[in-house]
């Protein structure tokens, strides 16, 4: 049986992509948790349209990866998402449960996720003339959204960084 071998810029699209899914796997629990953990925040009706909205720029991604035929990645995925689970058991300020800290903590590694999703569809969008696989995918339109995302986490992560430090002015 004769296997062919994908060129280097196949398999390094793979690699690149498979790193953004895993990413994104993570990304798209901590959102949801962000939203869970503050359903009682005057700005929950955001958080849950962000996590929306990031799960379906997780099934974009997936989407784009077939579109490549791009597999694998599921032990980075997998590593990505306990990596996630165990960032939770970070220091928080409480023995147990949530905390004005945590929600300061993790709006900032959405922040960062999110900028980084913002790259990947500028990318790829830089990439549709050598890949026409892409054509279908509208990345000028996802990094719009990623950009209005980072704005409104932003905006979130203004007001929460006051709430555990506010004993201290």
């Amino acid at each position: 049986m004769n296997s062919v071998k994908p060129s280097n810029s196949v398999q390094s699209l793979t690699i690149y992509l498979n790193d953004h899914r895993a990413g994104a796997a993570a990304g798209t629990a901590l959102a949801r948790r962000l939203w869970r953990k503050n359903r009682s925040e005057p700005w929950s009706s955001q958080l849950k349209d962000i996590y929306k909205s990031i799960e379906a720029d997780r099934a974009t991604l997936d989407a784009v990866r077939v579109a490549v035929g791009a597999t694998g990645g599921e032990l980075g995925r997998l590593g990505a998402l306990m990596f996630e689970r165990a960032s939770r058991l970070k220091p928080n300020g409480r023995l147990v449960g949530y905390s004005p800290l945590s929600r300061v903590l993790e709006l900032e590694m959405l922040i960062s996720g999110v900028q980084s999703k913002l790259r990947l569809w500028s990318a790829l969008g830089l990439s549709t003339a050598a890949l026409p696989d892409l054509a279908a995918f509208d990345f000028l339109a996802l990094g719009e959204q990623a950009a209005a995302q980072l704005e409104t986490l932003r905006e979130i992560h203004e007001w929460a960084a006051t709430q555990p430090f506010r004993q201290l002015t």
